[in-house]
């Protein structure tokens, strides 16, 4: 059975790393503290929030820390790289889509937690090899790489809100659970067909 705290941990980070503004980032941030045993810090002032929020991942000015996988993953970093299009040819394996196609990148941290969120739920219902293989690459050869990246990015940048300080510790405290009680074989969907032909 799926891990309900688990499930709405991802939720509730997708939530936040897909917010439009202060209303948004507080109620995801208010769910998020609900599922998870660490305190949450108080959070008084959500406009301060949203400001740092949109100079760490939003713009106008360049983000200190961009929400997308090809920033961390590509030589140079750059949006709508290799990866991202690998990031798309994953999803399409399982029949996902991003509402936000050719809009905003399918390499974004919000959809990627969701994506995971459905395959974990998905390999849960279906039994299958082929599923179970292609959440384990997503997680270890995809997600453990570039999270990390992205958690020092915003944990070595000035003046971070408390709040978001907190939801990247949550973010790092998820991955790393979900890391030592992976129970999935170790083979990507790739070595495993590979060893199939031999």
């Amino acid at each position: 059975m799926t891990d309900p705290q688990t499930i709405a941990q991802l939720k509730a980070m997708r939530d936040f790393f897909v917010a439009r503004n202060a209303a948004e980032l507080a109620a995801a941030y208010t769910y998020l503290a609900d599922w998870v045993s660490q305190p949450a810090p108080a959070v008084t002032d959500w406009q301060a929030v949203e400001f740092g929020f949109n100079r760490l991942f939003v713009g106008p000015k360049a983000p200190l820390a961009p929400p997308f996988a090809s920033v961390y993953l590509e030589p140079e970093p750059q949006l709508m790289g290799q990866s991202t299009l690998h990031v798309r040819q994953i999803y399409q394996l399982v029949g996902l889509e991003s509402p936000w196609k050719n809009v905003i990148p399918e390499d974004h941290i919000g959809f990627e937690l969701d994506a995971y969120r459905q395959l974990r739920v998905a390999a849960q219902q279906v039994q299958s090899h082929e599923l179970h293989a292609l959440l384990n690459y997503f997680l270890t050869r995809h997600l453990n790489i570039w999270l990390p990246r992205f958690a020092r990015r915003v944990k070595t940048a000035a003046a971070v809100p408390a709040a978001i300080n907190f939801v990247v510790d949550c973010l790092a405290a998820w991955l790393t659970h979900e890391l030592s009680t992976n129970r999935l074989s170790h083979v990507s969907l790739i070595e495993q067909y590979q060893e199939e032909k031999v």
